[in-house]
Protein backbone atom coordinates (compact mmCIF):
# COMPACT_ATOMS: atom_id res chain seq x y z
CA UNK A 1 0.00 0.00 0.00
CA UNK A 2 1.14 3.04 -1.09
CA UNK A 3 2.41 5.88 1.24
CA UNK A 4 -0.41 8.62 1.65
CA UNK A 5 0.73 12.28 0.63
CA UNK A 6 -2.75 13.97 0.89
CA UNK A 7 -4.52 13.37 4.27
CA UNK A 8 -7.74 14.32 5.82
CA UNK A 9 -9.02 14.13 9.24
CA UNK A 10 -13.09 14.99 9.26
CA UNK A 11 -13.55 16.80 12.92
CA UNK A 12 -16.50 18.86 12.20
CA UNK A 13 -17.37 19.97 15.70
CA UNK A 14 -18.32 20.02 18.19
CA UNK A 15 -15.77 22.95 19.71
CA UNK A 16 -14.43 20.85 23.00
CA UNK A 17 -14.26 17.39 20.69
CA UNK A 18 -11.89 19.52 18.31
CA UNK A 19 -9.77 20.16 20.79
CA UNK A 20 -9.29 16.81 22.08
CA UNK A 21 -9.05 15.10 18.47
CA UNK A 22 -5.53 16.85 18.36
CA UNK A 23 -3.53 13.66 19.40
CA UNK A 24 -5.25 12.02 15.96
CA UNK A 25 -3.59 14.78 13.95
CA UNK A 26 -0.26 14.32 15.96
CA UNK A 27 -0.17 10.87 15.30
CA UNK A 28 -0.83 11.24 11.98
CA UNK A 29 1.92 13.76 10.99
CA UNK A 30 4.10 11.29 13.33
CA UNK A 31 3.18 8.45 11.07
CA UNK A 32 3.36 10.47 7.83
CA UNK A 33 5.88 12.99 8.40
CA UNK A 34 6.09 14.11 4.35
CA UNK A 35 2.16 14.47 4.11
CA UNK A 36 -0.24 17.53 3.29
CA UNK A 37 -2.46 16.90 6.62
CA UNK A 38 -5.97 19.18 6.56
CA UNK A 39 -8.83 18.80 9.07
CA UNK A 40 -12.40 19.47 7.54
CA UNK A 41 -13.98 21.97 10.58
CA UNK A 42 -16.62 23.64 11.34
CA UNK A 43 -15.85 27.42 10.17
CA UNK A 44 -15.49 29.59 13.17
CA UNK A 45 -13.88 26.80 15.04
CA UNK A 46 -10.33 27.53 12.86
CA UNK A 47 -8.18 29.16 15.40
CA UNK A 48 -8.24 25.83 17.84
CA UNK A 49 -5.94 24.51 14.98
CA UNK A 50 -4.82 26.84 13.01
CA UNK A 51 -1.26 27.39 14.19
CA UNK A 52 -0.58 23.50 15.29
CA UNK A 53 2.54 22.67 13.96
CA UNK A 54 1.36 19.33 12.54
CA UNK A 55 -1.56 20.58 10.05
CA UNK A 56 -0.98 21.86 6.40
CA UNK A 57 -4.40 23.38 5.96
CA UNK A 58 -7.88 23.76 6.50
CA UNK A 59 -11.12 22.83 4.80
CA UNK A 60 -13.84 25.10 6.33
CA UNK A 61 -17.28 23.05 6.95
CA UNK A 62 -19.67 26.37 6.35
CA UNK A 63 -22.01 25.18 8.61
CA UNK A 64 -24.75 27.43 9.13
CA UNK A 65 -24.48 27.81 5.30
CA UNK A 66 -25.67 24.81 4.53
CA UNK A 67 -28.05 23.84 7.43
CA UNK A 68 -31.13 24.40 5.32
CA UNK A 69 -29.74 22.00 3.08
CA UNK A 70 -32.93 21.24 1.85
CA UNK A 71 -33.87 24.31 0.18
CA UNK A 72 -32.70 24.78 -3.41
CA UNK A 73 -30.12 27.26 -2.29
CA UNK A 74 -29.21 24.79 -0.04
CA UNK A 75 -29.26 21.66 -1.66
CA UNK A 76 -27.16 23.67 -4.60
CA UNK A 77 -24.32 24.85 -2.17
CA UNK A 78 -24.35 21.20 0.19
CA UNK A 79 -23.68 19.37 -3.51
CA UNK A 80 -20.77 22.32 -4.07
CA UNK A 81 -19.33 21.60 -0.94
CA UNK A 82 -19.33 17.81 -1.48
CA UNK A 83 -17.67 18.35 -4.66
CA UNK A 84 -14.76 20.02 -3.69
CA UNK A 85 -13.56 17.06 -1.95
CA UNK A 86 -13.45 14.99 -4.39
CA UNK A 87 -10.11 13.79 -5.57
CA UNK A 88 -7.98 15.45 -3.35
CA UNK A 89 -7.07 13.40 -0.88
CA UNK A 90 -5.73 9.75 -0.64
CA UNK A 91 -6.32 8.92 3.05
CA UNK A 92 -9.16 10.08 5.52
CA UNK A 93 -9.86 9.56 8.66
CA UNK A 94 -13.32 9.93 10.04
CA UNK A 95 -12.84 10.57 13.74
CA UNK A 96 -16.24 11.84 14.28
CA UNK A 97 -18.24 8.86 12.96
CA UNK A 98 -21.64 10.45 12.03
CA UNK A 99 -24.12 10.14 9.25
CA UNK A 100 -22.65 13.58 8.05
CA UNK A 101 -18.97 13.32 8.51
CA UNK A 102 -19.16 9.84 6.96
CA UNK A 103 -20.56 11.73 3.58
CA UNK A 104 -17.56 13.78 3.66
CA UNK A 105 -15.50 10.77 3.91
CA UNK A 106 -17.37 9.31 0.70
CA UNK A 107 -17.30 12.31 -0.91
CA UNK A 108 -13.51 12.67 -1.04
CA UNK A 109 -13.86 8.88 -3.00
CA UNK A 110 -10.10 8.31 -1.33
CA UNK A 111 -8.83 5.12 -2.07
CA UNK A 112 -8.77 4.38 2.12
CA UNK A 113 -11.79 5.79 4.20
CA UNK A 114 -11.31 4.36 7.44
CA UNK A 115 -13.98 5.10 10.40
CA UNK A 116 -15.71 2.61 12.51
CA UNK A 117 -17.45 -0.30 11.90
CA UNK A 118 -20.21 0.63 14.26
CA UNK A 119 -19.99 4.47 13.81
CA UNK A 120 -23.48 6.30 14.61
CA UNK A 121 -26.41 6.85 12.15
CA UNK A 122 -25.01 3.88 9.41
CA UNK A 123 -22.18 6.11 8.44
CA UNK A 124 -20.10 3.29 8.01
CA UNK A 125 -21.48 2.38 4.96
CA UNK A 126 -19.21 5.02 3.65
CA UNK A 127 -15.87 3.63 4.59
CA UNK A 128 -14.15 1.20 2.60
CA UNK A 129 -12.18 0.21 5.78
CA UNK A 130 -14.00 -0.55 9.02
CA UNK A 131 -12.25 -0.38 12.19
CA UNK A 132 -13.97 -2.91 15.05
CA UNK A 133 -14.33 -0.40 17.50
CA UNK A 134 -12.86 -2.44 21.06
CA UNK A 135 -15.07 -1.30 23.81
CA UNK A 136 -12.67 -1.86 26.92
CA UNK A 137 -11.81 0.25 29.88
CA UNK A 138 -8.43 0.99 28.54
CA UNK A 139 -9.30 2.59 24.97
CA UNK A 140 -13.17 4.05 26.95
CA UNK A 141 -11.99 7.74 26.89
CA UNK A 142 -12.84 9.52 24.25
CA UNK A 143 -9.39 10.50 23.21
CA UNK A 144 -8.55 6.69 23.53
CA UNK A 145 -11.08 5.81 21.59
CA UNK A 146 -10.40 7.32 18.30
CA UNK A 147 -6.62 6.65 18.64
CA UNK A 148 -8.18 2.99 18.41
CA UNK A 149 -9.56 4.13 15.07
CA UNK A 150 -5.51 4.70 14.07
CA UNK A 151 -4.13 1.47 15.57
CA UNK A 152 -7.11 -0.78 14.10
CA UNK A 153 -5.78 0.48 10.35
CA UNK A 154 -1.60 -0.42 11.52
CA UNK A 155 -1.37 3.65 12.73
CA UNK A 156 0.99 4.37 15.17
CA UNK A 157 0.00 6.21 18.09
CA UNK A 158 1.02 9.55 19.69
CA UNK A 159 -0.63 10.85 22.77
CA UNK A 160 0.11 14.39 22.46
CA UNK A 161 -3.06 17.08 23.16
CA UNK A 162 -0.91 20.23 23.19
CA UNK A 163 -2.86 23.33 21.35
CA UNK A 164 -0.67 26.28 20.18
CA UNK A 165 -2.89 30.18 20.40
CA UNK A 166 -2.21 31.71 17.22
CA UNK A 167 0.17 34.38 17.75
CA UNK A 168 -2.06 37.35 16.10
CA UNK A 169 -4.83 36.19 18.93
CA UNK A 170 -2.14 36.32 21.49
CA UNK A 171 -1.28 40.04 20.40
CA UNK A 172 -5.12 41.01 20.51
CA UNK A 173 -5.83 39.57 24.14
CA UNK A 174 -2.68 41.70 25.31
CA UNK A 175 -4.07 44.86 23.54
CA UNK A 176 -7.48 44.09 25.53
CA UNK A 177 -5.61 42.91 28.98
CA UNK A 178 -4.28 46.57 28.97
CA UNK A 179 -7.38 48.55 28.17
CA UNK A 180 -9.43 46.33 30.55
CA UNK A 181 -6.65 46.49 33.12
CA UNK A 182 -6.23 42.67 33.25
CA UNK A 183 -2.71 42.04 35.33
CA UNK A 184 -1.69 39.92 38.15
CA UNK A 185 -2.31 36.15 38.85
CA UNK A 186 -5.43 35.35 37.48
CA UNK A 187 -8.06 32.91 37.06
CA UNK A 188 -10.23 32.15 34.32
CA UNK A 189 -14.07 30.42 35.48
CA UNK A 190 -15.88 28.93 32.43
CA UNK A 191 -19.10 28.63 33.78
CA UNK A 192 -21.36 27.89 30.90
CA UNK A 193 -21.55 24.48 29.07
CA UNK A 194 -24.24 23.79 25.95
CA UNK A 195 -26.23 21.61 27.90
CA UNK A 196 -27.86 23.04 31.47
CA UNK A 197 -27.21 19.80 33.38
CA UNK A 198 -23.91 20.69 33.21
CA UNK A 199 -23.81 23.99 34.51
CA UNK A 200 -22.64 24.04 38.28
CA UNK A 201 -25.16 26.90 39.78
CA UNK A 202 -24.32 30.58 39.14
CA UNK A 203 -24.54 31.22 43.20
CA UNK A 204 -21.51 28.60 44.15
CA UNK A 205 -19.71 30.10 41.12
CA UNK A 206 -20.19 33.66 42.60
CA UNK A 207 -18.93 32.41 45.83
CA UNK A 208 -15.89 30.39 44.59
CA UNK A 209 -14.97 33.60 43.32
CA UNK A 210 -14.75 35.78 46.23
CA UNK A 211 -12.80 32.82 47.59
CA UNK A 212 -10.28 32.56 44.80
CA UNK A 213 -9.64 36.79 45.37
CA UNK A 214 -9.38 36.27 49.14
CA UNK A 215 -6.48 33.93 48.55
CA UNK A 216 -4.30 36.10 46.19
CA UNK A 217 -6.06 35.70 42.82
CA UNK A 218 -6.22 39.84 41.36
CA UNK A 219 -8.52 38.96 38.50
CA UNK A 220 -11.16 36.71 38.08
CA UNK A 221 -11.90 36.21 34.55
CA UNK A 222 -15.68 34.91 33.53
CA UNK A 223 -15.63 33.64 29.40
CA UNK A 224 -18.89 32.54 27.57
CA UNK A 225 -20.34 33.43 24.19
CA UNK A 226 -22.26 36.46 23.15
CA UNK A 227 -25.42 34.07 23.80
CA UNK A 228 -24.32 33.60 27.10
CA UNK A 229 -24.04 37.02 28.55
CA UNK A 230 -27.15 36.39 30.65
CA UNK A 231 -26.21 33.46 32.26
CA UNK A 232 -21.86 34.84 33.15
CA UNK A 233 -23.56 37.78 34.24
CA UNK A 234 -25.59 36.08 36.87
CA UNK A 235 -22.35 33.82 37.78
CA UNK A 236 -20.47 36.90 38.77
CA UNK A 237 -19.81 38.32 41.84
CA UNK A 238 -21.10 41.66 43.56
CA UNK A 239 -20.01 44.26 45.92
CA UNK A 240 -16.29 44.73 45.86
CA UNK A 241 -15.37 40.98 44.56
CA UNK A 242 -17.24 42.93 41.07
CA UNK A 243 -14.87 45.44 40.85
CA UNK A 244 -12.05 42.53 40.43
CA UNK A 245 -14.28 40.50 38.35
CA UNK A 246 -13.91 40.91 34.63
CA UNK A 247 -16.81 39.90 32.37
CA UNK A 248 -15.30 38.56 29.38
CA UNK A 249 -18.74 36.97 27.23
CA UNK A 250 -18.88 38.67 23.92
CA UNK A 251 -15.94 40.26 23.97
CA UNK A 252 -13.38 37.92 23.00
CA UNK A 253 -13.18 35.70 19.90
CA UNK A 254 -11.72 32.04 19.96
CA UNK A 255 -8.34 33.05 19.32
CA UNK A 256 -8.48 35.79 21.96
CA UNK A 257 -10.60 33.03 24.81
CA UNK A 258 -7.40 30.84 23.90
CA UNK A 259 -5.20 33.47 24.84
CA UNK A 260 -6.89 34.54 27.85
CA UNK A 261 -6.68 30.82 28.84
CA UNK A 262 -2.90 30.83 28.50
CA UNK A 263 -2.34 33.61 30.27
CA UNK A 264 -4.23 32.76 33.21
CA UNK A 265 -2.74 31.24 37.04
CA UNK A 266 -5.63 28.76 37.27
CA UNK A 267 -9.22 27.73 34.98
CA UNK A 268 -12.04 26.05 36.75
CA UNK A 269 -14.73 24.47 34.02
CA UNK A 270 -17.87 23.31 33.71
CA UNK A 271 -17.49 20.28 31.43
CA UNK A 272 -17.08 22.12 27.96
CA UNK A 273 -15.33 23.01 25.50
CA UNK A 274 -13.22 25.45 27.61
CA UNK A 275 -11.94 22.30 29.67
CA UNK A 276 -10.55 21.09 27.37
CA UNK A 277 -8.87 23.95 25.73
CA UNK A 278 -6.94 24.79 28.81
CA UNK A 279 -5.78 20.97 29.01
CA UNK A 280 -4.57 21.47 25.24
CA UNK A 281 -2.81 24.79 26.53
CA UNK A 282 -1.41 22.54 29.93
CA UNK A 283 -2.66 25.37 32.27
CA UNK A 284 -3.57 24.42 35.48
CA UNK A 285 -7.10 23.51 35.82
CA UNK A 286 -9.97 21.89 37.86
CA UNK A 287 -13.08 20.29 36.07
CA UNK A 288 -16.20 20.26 37.62
CA UNK A 289 -18.12 17.22 36.39
CA UNK A 290 -22.04 16.14 37.29
CA UNK A 291 -23.75 14.30 34.28
CA UNK A 292 -20.82 13.43 32.36
CA UNK A 293 -18.61 10.21 33.13
CA UNK A 294 -15.00 11.71 33.71
CA UNK A 295 -13.60 8.30 32.57
CA UNK A 296 -14.79 9.14 28.58
CA UNK A 297 -14.87 12.70 29.33
CA UNK A 298 -12.01 14.07 31.72
CA UNK A 299 -9.39 16.54 29.97
CA UNK A 300 -6.98 13.93 28.70
CA UNK A 301 -4.36 12.87 30.83
CA UNK A 302 -5.60 15.18 33.39
CA UNK A 303 -7.92 12.95 35.07
CA UNK A 304 -6.66 14.05 38.43
CA UNK A 305 -8.14 17.77 38.03
CA UNK A 306 -11.41 16.18 38.14
CA UNK A 307 -13.80 17.67 41.05
CA UNK A 308 -17.04 14.74 40.47
CA UNK A 309 -20.60 15.04 42.04
CA UNK A 310 -20.96 13.48 44.78
CA UNK A 311 -24.72 12.83 43.13
CA UNK A 312 -23.05 11.43 39.87
CA UNK A 313 -22.32 8.11 40.45
CA UNK A 314 -25.87 6.67 40.89
CA UNK A 315 -27.23 8.89 38.26
CA UNK A 316 -24.52 7.39 36.32
CA UNK A 317 -25.14 3.74 37.36
CA UNK A 318 -28.86 4.08 37.19
CA UNK A 319 -28.31 5.39 33.02
CA UNK A 320 -29.23 8.64 33.26
CA UNK A 321 -27.77 10.91 30.80
CA UNK A 322 -26.82 15.27 30.32
CA UNK A 323 -29.10 15.48 27.59
CA UNK A 324 -32.22 15.13 29.71
CA UNK A 325 -33.47 18.52 30.20
CA UNK A 326 -35.80 17.88 33.42
CA UNK A 327 -32.67 17.59 35.69
CA UNK A 328 -31.60 21.01 35.15
CA UNK A 329 -28.68 21.62 37.57
CA UNK A 330 -29.55 18.83 40.29
CA UNK A 331 -26.88 16.83 40.08
CA UNK A 332 -23.90 19.23 39.77
CA UNK A 333 -25.62 21.25 43.08
CA UNK A 334 -23.57 17.58 44.54
CA UNK A 335 -20.33 19.99 44.13
CA UNK A 336 -19.79 22.32 47.06
CA UNK A 337 -17.15 25.16 46.68
CA UNK A 338 -15.96 23.88 49.56
CA UNK A 339 -14.63 20.51 47.53
CA UNK A 340 -13.36 23.11 44.56
CA UNK A 341 -11.19 24.60 47.19
CA UNK A 342 -10.20 21.44 49.25
CA UNK A 343 -9.27 20.01 45.31
CA UNK A 344 -7.53 23.47 44.56
CA UNK A 345 -5.75 23.12 48.30
CA UNK A 346 -4.34 19.44 47.81
CA UNK A 347 -3.28 19.96 43.98
CA UNK A 348 -0.90 23.24 45.33
CA UNK A 349 0.01 20.54 48.19
CA UNK A 350 0.82 17.84 46.34
CA UNK A 351 3.22 20.47 44.13
CA UNK A 352 4.92 21.67 46.93
CA UNK A 353 4.46 25.25 45.29
CA UNK A 354 1.55 27.09 46.04
CA UNK A 355 2.05 29.86 43.83
CA UNK A 356 4.14 27.99 41.01
CA UNK A 357 1.28 27.34 37.86
CA UNK A 358 4.54 25.78 35.87
CA UNK A 359 5.11 23.22 38.55
CA UNK A 360 1.46 22.10 38.51
CA UNK A 361 1.80 21.55 35.20
CA UNK A 362 4.71 19.72 35.16
CA UNK A 363 3.87 17.68 37.77
CA UNK A 364 0.84 16.35 36.61
CA UNK A 365 -1.26 17.31 39.50
CA UNK A 366 -3.65 20.83 38.47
Amino acid sequence: MSTPLRILLIRPSALGDVARSVPVLVSLRSAYPEAKISWLLQDGFEDVVRTHPALSAIVPFPRKQLARWWTPRGLRDSFAFLNSLRGKFDLVVDAQGLFRSGLFAWSTRAPRRIGFRDAKECAAIFYNERIRNEATESNRHAVQRMLSLLEGASIPTVRDSRLYTPPDAQERWSDFARREGISGRTALLATTSRWASKDWPRSHWRSLAEALLARGYERILFTGTASERAQVAAAMPEGRARLSSIDLAGRTDLGMTMAAIQSSALVISNDSAALHIAAGLQRPLLSLFGPTDPRESAPFQRQASVVQSRLAAEFLALGGHYRDRNIGDKIMQGIEVHDVLSALDAAQHLAGLSESSVALVEEGIA
